[in-house]
């Protein structure tokens, strides 16, 4: 945690005042022209008073990266370890999970499925989108608005996959609403008809191996832990 030390507006020249650090979120002023500073947010923190995590949120954290990197910027010297929850239930023997986000995870990096007694481990064979959901009413072929429970994780121009089996097809998102009834819009028409709760997902993160267990909705799904005393084996993607 970062205190932050300045001069104080409402005090006499010359006097510093002192930040509180979970209010700062620390936050890091750089000098120099136009330079307003970074911030390190906490991970999970209440958006109201005190460091308490808001229900639900996902467990993450922040560490420097290199080791001990001080560049006199926070947004460059540390990072939050990858954190996602899954959308839908997977399954034992699935090789495949959807998931709300794929921000900071990568091909051949080894993930954390689950907490406590249902934890295991599995590596990551492709990256792909995130989202997954259910169409909250029946559509038919030649439909274009796809009305479904939510719209987490999905972004226009993505390609997503509509039910299952035979009448299975893929779309590609023209518009997201999240106002008066969450819906997607597809930029062609469907080619079946598809009844309501089918799934609609992203492709999701592929896995080397199966999941040896099964791992409900809202599942947390992390990379590597922070290592206090130790070198933070974080990864930051380079495109």
């Amino acid at each position: 945690m970062i205190a932050v030390v300045g001069r104080s507006k409402s005090g006499p020249a010359g006097k510093c005042g002192l930040v509180d650090p979970w209010a700062a979120k620390g936050y890091q002023a750089v000098s120099g022209l136009d330079q307003s500073g970074c911030s390190v947010a906490l991970p999970g923190s209440a958006e109201g008073f005190g460091p308490e995590a808001a229900a639900g949120a996902i467990n993450s954290s922040a560490g420097r990266f290199p080791d001990g990197a001080d560049t006199d910027s926070n947004c460059t010297d540390f990072l939050h370890q990858a954190a996602t929850t899954l959308r839908i239930a997977s399954a034992a023997g699935a090789t495949n999970i959807k998931v709300a986000g794929v921000e900071g995870f990568g091909a051949g990096r080894t993930i954390m499925i689950g907490t406590g007694v249902n934890l295991e481990t599995a590596v990551i064979a492709t990256v792909g989108t995130a989202g997954a959901t259910t169409q909250s009413a029946a559509t038919s072929a030649g439909a274009t608005v796809i009305p479904v429970a939510d719209v987490v994780g999905f972004k226009e121009g993505q390609t997503i996959t509509i039910d299952s089996g035979t009448v299975s097809e893929t779309a590609v998102i023209a518009a997201i609403n999240w106002w008066g009834g969450a819906t997607i819009t597809a930029a062609a028409p469907l080619s079946h008809a598809h009844a309501a709760t089918a799934q609609v997902s992203g492709s999701g993160i592929t896995l080397t191996t199966a999941l040896t267990r099964s791992h409900s909705s809202g599942t947390q799904v992390g990379d590597n832990l922070p290592t206090p005393g130790a070198p933070n084996r974080y990864y930051r993607n380079v495109p």
